[in-house]
């Protein structure tokens, strides 16, 4: 499988590298951000994996989620492709999730 990340989860890595780099050091940053890689590169190997995407349910496009540390990797597969459309800090109201996706 190959995996793709939207533009939308792409601008929320930057976003989390961003944040911590500056309420903690770069050095913390970077290892948040490839713990997250690392967890997205296990869905070219594990597509299947993770629970359904509750929150997503009524899109009908059947997401998926992960977690890794304090995130949650969302995605959807179409044909050969996992595309990783958000990631999403759980520390958040979930309720945020249909508004982020839509």
């Amino acid at each position: 499988m190959q995996v793709a990340l939207t533009d939308f989860a792409k601008s929320e890595l930057r976003n989390i590298y961003n944040y911590y780099s500056e309420a903690a050091t770069a050095e913390i940053a970077a290892k948040i951000i490839a713990r997250i890689l690392d967890d997205i590169e296990l869905l070219e190997k594990y597509p299947q994996a993770g629970a359904n995407e509750q929150q997503l349910a009524e899109l009908g496009r059947e997401h998926k989620n992960i977690i890794s540390g304090n995130y949650k990797i969302i995605f959807r597969i179409h044909k050969t492709t996992v595309y990783i459309t958000d990631i999403f800090d759980c520390r958040q109201d979930p309720k945020k999730i249909p508004e982020r996706n839509r």
